[in-house]
């Protein structure tokens, strides 16, 4: 029997809804393709920063309607949420992660609550985007959306309800929020009445897979909540025979392995790792920017990736170094300017041309990459031989061979969309059409073509390293 399903993938750039098949193997489909960046609207003291949900939900809308598949999960990005008054009515267009709402929010909660207290309450990775800080933000504000607010949703919650009808959260996504317990699994209302955000809001936190009921828009089609976080989705198709690493390579890169139950080692918190939900496992990663940079800078660039990667390909090799991860970089904004900034402050040479620029990113991107690969085993006492890299930036061989050169190890590339991939044998599983993970990565294995990177120049690359080591964290 041939069963299909559809994957909707909300990304923080794209929007993606595909088909995907099962017979023996899987096969994907992309059917549409829509952008969902943000978008500012005037207020009356600054600009903020917003999503436009109703037209997402619109675009997802259009392609059920003439859809024969039998069942739908949708997936996003992390920490954001909407509120809703107590008919089950959006009360305003959710805020972006990036608005600078949470600007010194993080450190104001330490003053309440100690850092160490919140690590090994909830697991979750120390960032002022998270859902704690933005909640605290109203809190500190007095914003009146929260006073009226009857529930919370985070963004895959709101499509879920929006399709069936069913007012509950999913774990993968819940755990993102840094409201949520990992080590406990349930919400941390200690926390959250610390900080006198209202804990009756916080609905009931259902389990990946669990079918919600049937689809408001096409009545023949299951709900299925599926891993709701898009990197717990990529992180179910990533095609492990054996323990390894991983890396989710989008607009950030979540570079981490599974574990069974949460590290909540005081060294695991210093060097800020998070212990997310996953399908049955314990993602341990950190989160670390990814194509994020690159994106930007094409915002003026305007030119075609391939284009932009052969130019670095050209460009010479080890001109400047820099640490993707600092703060200037985290908000849309002038990134050629920003980054053109950082290199004159730190004392580099200043880069003009796009192929330099961009493989300043690639590299830095790999440098980044060993960096926490480092501490993973560090922390977790164990060697890994093989970095699973899956999503969009597969695509690119030259950052490929640069990660495998950089950290040493063999690079397993793919599979590209490895995030609906995932969504989908979610939904194989819900249905009883695919056993377990195990399988589930069987199948991976056999349906796509994995490319395979060795390190070429490791010597070379580990000396760099170490300049590169100058820069990270680098106070300027």
């Amino acid at each position: 029997m041939v069963v299909k399903v559809l994957a909707v993938d909300l990304g923080a750039t794209n929007g993606k809804i595909y088909e995907v098949e099962l017979r023996e193997k899987l096969t994907v489909r992309e059917l549409k393709r829509f952008r969902t960046e943000g978008i500012f609207l005037p207020g009356r003291d600054r600009d903020h920063f917003l999503w436009n949900l109703p037209k997402f939900y619109e675009e997802i809308e259009s392609v059920l309607e003439t859809s024969d598949t039998q069942s739908v999960g949708v997936d996003t990005w992390g920490v954001d949420f909407a509120l809703f008054d107590e008919r089950g009515r959006l009360i305003s267009l959710p805020y972006h992660y990036r608005d600078i709402r949470t600007e010194g929010v993080m450190e104001k909660v330490f003053d309440i609550i100690p850092k160490k207290y919140i690590f090994e309450r909830t697991g979750i990775q120390f960032m002022e985007i998270n859902t704690l800080y933005q909640l605290y933000s109203m809190v500190l504000s007095k914003d009146p959306f929260l006073k009226v607010a009857k529930k919370i949703l985070m963004i895959p919650d709101v499509f879920n309800f929006w399709l069936s009808g069913e007012v509950v959260s999913e774990y993968t996504i819940a755990s993102t929020s840094q409201c949520y317990s990992v080590p406990e699994k349930r919400w941390a209302f200690d926390l959250l009445e610390k900080l006198s955000i209202p804990t009756e809001i916080f609905p009931e936190v259902v389990s990946p897979g669990t079918v919600l009921g049937k689809c408001r828009v096409k009545r023949e089609m299951n709900v299925i909540a599926t891993t709701c976080h898009d990197t717990a989705s990529a992180v179910v198709a990533v095609p492990f025979e054996e323990e390894g690493i991983y890396i989710s390579s989008g607009t950030w890169f979540l570079v981490g392995t599974e574990l069974e139950e949460p590290l909540l080692t005081e060294e695991a918190m210093e060097r800020n790792f998070t212990n997310e939900g996953g399908y049955g496992k314990i993602r341990f990663l950190k989160n670390a920017t990814g194509m994020w940079l690159l994106e930007e800078c094409n915002r003026m660039w305007k030119k075609n990736y391939s284009e932009i990667v052969e130019m670095a390909e050209n460009a010479p090799s080890f001109q400047a170094f820099l640490d993707p991860d600092r703060e200037e970089f985290l908000h849309p904004g002038n990134m050629l300017e920003r980054i053109r900034s950082y290199l004159e402050k730190t004392g580099q040479r200043t880069l003009g041309g796009i192929g330099e620029i961009s493989r300043l990113i690639f590299e830095s991107l790999a440098f980044n990459s060993k960096w926490i690969v480092e501490q993973i085993e560090e922390l977790t006492g164990r060697r890994y031989e093989k970095i699973h890299i899956v999503g969009g930036a597969v695509k690119n061989d030259l950052l490929m061979s640069f990660i495998a050169d950089a950290t040493g190890k063999i690079v397993v590339a793919g599979p590209v969309d490895a995030t609906p991939i995932g969504n989908a044998l979610v939904q194989f599983i819900a249905m009883g059409e695919i056993k377990d993970l195990d399988e589930a990565r069987e199948v991976v294995r056999k349906s796509f073509e994995l490319k395979m990177f060795e390190p070429k120049n490791p010597e070379l690359w580990s000396e760099k390293y170490e300049e590169w080591r100058r820069y990270k964290g680098m106070r300027v």
